[in-house]
């Protein structure tokens, strides 16, 4: 029993395992802030807007506007692994104003559903900020693609 665990984890921790989670996480945040983004983006966005001016947020237009975008298209170039960190860099500071909304606006507690939720987001969009796109993303691709015409422009 003790070697067949040992196996699967040695299996699973390997390149392929690790880029497998890679893109499984990245995929998933991607399609959980395309849906949030989009449900503001194409539905209605005021509601958003005026959710902010109810804190007191300063600019509550500009910050609902860019928090939208973050979500829709950082979430879009997400999934695909397309500018990969700078979608992440956006999408950690929309996932965390949550975790701040949630901690000091709204019920102050960080185990609420809401707080929970953006507790999660933020850390695996962080993980993801750290980690990077891996080896199944446009990212990559473009990256080998790129460094293949430079060592061919070397020749």
């Amino acid at each position: 029993m003790r070697e067949t665990i040992h196996s699967f984890f040695s299996q699973i921790s390997r390149p392929f395992g690790r880029e497998s989670v890679i893109l499984l996480l990245r995929m998933w945040l991607g399609l959980i802030m395309i849906y949030h983004g989009s449900d503001k983006l194409f539905r209605n966005f005021d509601p958003f807007t005026t959710h902010l001016t109810t804190f007191g947020i300063p600019l509550s237009k500009f910050v609902s506007s860019f928090f939208t975008v973050s979500q829709f298209a950082g979430g879009a170039l997400l999934f695909l692994g397309l500018f990969t960190r700078p979608a992440l860099v956006c999408i950690v500071l929309t996932v965390f104003s949550a975790v701040v909304e949630a901690l000091f606006f709204v019920n102050y507690d960080p185990f609420s559903r809401k707080g929970e939720l953006a507790f999660t987001y933020t850390i695996i969009s962080f993980a993801l900020l750290v980690s990077g796109p891996g080896l199944y993303s446009l990212d990559h691709y473009l990256s080998r693609f790129k460094q293949t015409e430079e060592h061919d422009e070397h020749l």
